[in-house]
């Protein structure tokens, strides 16, 4: 909203105008009141004395008379002055209450004006979470035929000023009806927002642009929700990062952009600063740097993987879902493996600051058994049953929990530089077994793919029936003995700089590696590379051992997916 600043400027040189004019013109009216007051009180007093004198000189009968008329014209002085007292009182008032509307709207507008606006980007758009609506009778929708009413409107309520479609959105060379999204409530639009480009940010960044809510509709999370779609709207135009400016006094915004995994661009010390004090009015951790990534093992198979983000409950960590034996696919294309991934997903984003990451599984979990329950999963058997491993984080100020199970890994580095391994690899002796069992079979010659897929598919069985058993490892799988079978914990935050969380496709190639410093040489490498680019030469290497043999695996490429939380300095 760069653009607009000139013309807030004018707007707030006409208002001040406008207020001098109303300051003089008020003054004019008190003085010409107290003028009329001071006539009254002289008339009182001139028909007093008057009163007086004729009192000697009457008859008590014409003195009786007299004062009961005058008494009669004192009551009619007394409420015509007091109707004229009121008119004046009335009228400051109302002048008042419009002078402190545009007082303050105009003090928000210097607020902006006086500082430039901050900024804050959203790297990556390949893994966006759904958008989801409050509740029935709000729908989304792009910019229709009439509209343009609508959307200033919305602007005017959220911003205290007025914009007009034509001029500052139709206009603009990168509109199109499906860029200008709306939420409507019952078919009126209640809040709205633009999948923007500016020239200034580069053909591949979007621009976020013009979020408005109705005050009436604040607090159901409307701006999320049209923001979120504004950045799946970016993602189909090719976009893969996003830029957004705002405002430091806007901090409901602020909030809900670190939601939507924006961070804040500060460059300098004086915007460092300007940020320290908005994420400190919002109780959130400033200078917490978060990488994350995650990609499917190939481009036609379904990411069963899943990343959270949560900066507000300051969360952080992976999840890696576990398809049934059975296939499966939900009405919406889903796996079992995705399903349960995502399930975990929503419930450890939840925008609670005093989020219990225990509980949060094992509501997931719950919800886990009712999904497959509703779709027919035989859940007698272990081995048909969707489910989900995890390594998820919580920064707690002055230590850190966390939860894990399966093969998902969690590390911390410490200042130091040495690294510790906070979680155990469950599953990694039940799947070495798998691997031998199927390196005698192929050394054995003369089996099919499918000859050999059935010969192993009895020990695929009784690994999964291990699953939360006492000799076996902890899965989220429905089953209630998860609350007894997941790590968890706490640690001193004292000297930790940063933490890994991974899900097993990142390690594969080091999983039966007997290398003691072999987690160590991971969250190095991870360091070293980044994220994308360390995906990027593993994938590699996959392909050069597209037979699993140097390498031994179950097959050649698993989804990827880490996030690494550098913490702010102690």
């Amino acid at each position: 909203m760069a653009e607009d600043r000139q013309d807030e400027q004018q707007e707030v040189k006409l208002g001040e105008r406008q207020g001098e004019v109303r300051e003089e013109r008020r003054g004019k009216r008190l003085e010409e009141g107290q003028s009329k007051v001071r006539e009254v009180r002289f008339d009182e007093g001139l028909d007093v004395r008057q009163s007086d004198g004729r009192e000697e000189r009457q008859s008590g009968r014409r003195v009786e008379g007299r004062r009961e008329k005058q008494g009669e014209q004192d009551e009619v002085r007394e409420v015509r002055r007091d109707e004229r007292l009121d008119v004046r009182r009335g009228e400051a008032q109302d002048a008042r209450h419009d002078e402190g509307l545009l007082d303050m709207r105009q003090g928000e507008v210097r607020e902006e004006r006086l500082l430039p606006q901050l900024v804050m980007r959203r790297e990556g758009l390949a893994e966006l979470p759904p958008i989801r609506l409050p509740e029935p009778g709000y729908e989304l929708r792009s910019f229709q035929p009439g509209d343009e009413e609508h959307w200033e409107r919305l602007v005017e309520k959220a911003f205290g000023w007025r914009r007009g479609f034509r001029e500052r959105i139709a206009s603009h060379y990168y509109f199109r009806p499906d860029r200008v999204l709306f939420v409507c409530h019952d078919g009126v639009p209640v809040a709205t927002a633009c999948a923007w480009q500016e020239t200034e940010w580069g053909e591949d960044c979007g621009y976020l642009h013009m979020v408005g809510v109705d005050p009436a509709y604040a607090g159901q999370g409307l701006g999320y929700a049209v923001s979120l779609a504004a950045l799946h709207r970016m993602r189909l135009d090719g976009k893969d990062r996003v830029v957004l400016e705002t405002d430091d006094f806007r901090l409901p915004a602020v909030k809900t952009y670190v939601k939507l995994g924006f961070r804040p661009d500060a460059p300098t010390e004086e915007l460092q600063a300007r940020w320290r004090e908005v994420f400190r009015k919002l109780n959130l951790p400033y200078g917490v740097k978060v990488s994350s990534a995650t990609r499917p093992g190939s481009a036609a198979a379904m990411n069963e993987d899943a990343v959270v983000v949560n900066a507000e409950a300051h969360v952080y960590g992976v999840v890696d879902g576990v398809s049934a034996m059975l296939p499966y696919r939900s009405p919406a294309g889903l796996s079992g493996g995705a399903i349960a991934a995502r399930l975990l997903a929503e419930e450890l984003v939840a925008p609670d600051p005093g989020l219990d990451l225990r509980e949060a599984v094992l509501r997931a979990n719950a919800e886990l058994m009712r999904r497959m329950e509703e779709a027919g999963v035989d859940v007698a058997g272990k081995w048909k049953r969707w489910g989900a491993v995890f390594a998820v984080a919580k920064w707690c100020g002055t230590h850190i929990e966390y939860v894990q199970s399966g093969d998902c890994m969690l590390l911390a580095r410490y200042r130091d530089g040495s690294v510790r391994v906070l979680t155990r690899n469950q599953v990694a002796e039940f799947d070495l077994q798998a691997l031998n069992a199927k390196r005698r079979l192929l050394e054995s010659g003369g089996l099919t793919g499918e000859e050999l897929s059935a010969r192993l598919k009895p020990i695929f069985k009784c690994n999964r029936d291990k699953a939360n058993a006492p000799d076996g490892y902890s899965v989220m799988n429905g089953d209630p003995a998860l609350a007894y079978t997941m790590e968890y914990g706490r640690l001193s935050r004292a000297n930790v700089v940063r933490l890994y969380a991974v899900t097993d496709g990142m390690f594969h190639f080091i999983e039966n590696d007997e290398d003691p410093r072999k987690w160590e040489k991971l969250a190095d490498a991870l360091d070293e590379q980044g994220l994308e680019p360390y995906m990027d030469e593993l994938e590699r290497q996959e392909e050069l051992d597209a037979s699993c043999v140097k390498h031994p695996r179950h097959k050649k490429s698993d989804d990827k997916s880490a996030v690494i939380v550098e913490l702010p300095g102690c």
